[in-house]
């Protein structure tokens, strides 16, 4: 179809994030991002179908940043079915969400790690990035200084 619209309208690609070191995949959904859109904001969505644990060590970035977790239950929002752990701070104060939950991550909130620690069904996780171009992500703790999860991380189009 073409006509007059057709730039408001985006066919995200399909995109497999993985560990570099065991080739653990922690992205596997839709993305797009600013190239796309002509805009400074990336969203990603993708179905979680098995636990995941990540290994972004605590950070603060100076964008916002939106995680949201749903159950994938037509009939039944309320059916979540998993288990994130999620910290925030550098105190790390855990969180852990057993329902359907959004997270907002202003500029500067230290957070991370989080782990996906029980999927009993499929869940959809999805990720927005206000503002990320030319981001800036800084290690809370010294023994992460210089860590760049970009260089660790295998990157496909599907």
């Amino acid at each position: 179809m073409s006509g007059k619209y057709d730039k408001y309208v985006h066919h995200p690609p399909h995109l497999r994030l993985s560990m570099k070191a065991d080739k653990s995949v922690f992205f596997d959904g839709l993305m797009v991002k600013e190239a796309q859109l002509g805009l400074d904001f990336t969203f990603g969505h993708q179905f979680v179908r098995k636990p995941f644990k990540g290994d972004n060590p605590c950070h603060t970035h100076n964008f916002w940043e939106f995680m949201a977790w749903y159950g994938s239950n037509p009939e039944d929002p309320d059916d979540f079915g998993a288990e994130i752990v999620f910290y925030f701070g550098k105190e790390l104060e855990k969180h852990i969400f057993t329902r359907p939950t959004i997270i907002s991550l202003p500029p500067g909130l230290p957070h991370h790690p989080f782990e996906i620690t029980r999927v009993d069904r499929p869940i959809i996780q999805i990720e927005i990035m206000i503002g990320n171009k030319g981001a800036v992500v800084e290690p809370c703790f010294e023994k992460d200084k210089g860590y760049n999860p970009m260089t660790m991380v295998n990157r496909e189009v599907l």
